[in-house]
């Protein structure tokens, strides 16, 4: 009876020693750490990136202009300029004008007084002008000048020569106005049945330019 006793004793606790064998291994496997998922690889840097093209404001390089004060003012013959942009800073102008005068005709009551004045003429100018931007402030500074050969009708001529300094802005795309200032040089030479006269004008001269680069 002694050793069934004894015997059931040992048995038990091999059990119980067995069940706690069993329970470490789970608690150890429970409390294992948790593998760290990989990080993600860091985003590429902005600044490797390519950067990209600014954008050009009013790119083209051909236009057409007009003087707009002559023309609001009516100082005299209306301008107009067929612009290349040849450069990103530089532009070459060819300049038309085209101006023709009617004869005058004096009516009265009687027939027989009636007469024309003979005052028509054609007026035709026909120009270069140059344009370079050669600082940039709170706007673009241009430099150039202009050359410009007038027909009067008959023999009378005017040669202008004008050195001229100015601002330009960007309106919106495609549309520049720039304002000009600078000294002036006309020849003139008028020619009659009797004598030939000519002169020379000297002074200061302002333009206001209106572009618009359409292609």
């Amino acid at each position: 009876m002694k050793k069934i006793f004894l015997a059931a004793l040992t048995a038990m606790a091999l059990c119980s020693y067995g069940y706690a064998q069993d329970d470490d291994d789970d608690e150890y496997e429970d409390e294992a750490p948790a593998v760290a998922a990989p990080a993600p690889a860091p985003a590429a840097s902005q600044s490797s990136a390519p950067a990209a093209a600014p954008a050009q404001s009013g790119a083209g390089f051909l236009g057409l202009g007009i003087d707009l004060a002559n023309a609001i003012t009516g100082g005299g013959l209306e301008r107009f300029y067929v612009t290349i942009r040849f450069a990103p800073n530089m532009e070459l102008s060819v300049i038309l004008g085209l101006y023709h005068h009617g004869e005058t005709t004096h009516e009265t009551k009687n027939p027989s007084a009636e007469f024309d004045q003979g005052d028509d003429y054609t007026q035709l100018s026909l120009g270069v002008g140059f344009d370079m931007v050669v600082a940039q402030m709170l706007l673009p500074i241009t430099a150039g000048g202009e050359l410009i050969y007038t027909h009067w009708g008959e023999d009378d001529m005017q040669l202008t020569i004008n050195v001229l300094v100015g601002f330009r802005a960007n309106l919106v795309a495609n549309l520049y106005l720039t304002g000009k200032v600078g000294l002036g040089f006309d020849y003139y030479d008028e020619e009659t049945a009797a004598a030939e006269d000519s002169r020379l004008d000297v002074g200061f001269k302002t333009e206001v330019l209106l572009h618009w680069f359409f292609m």
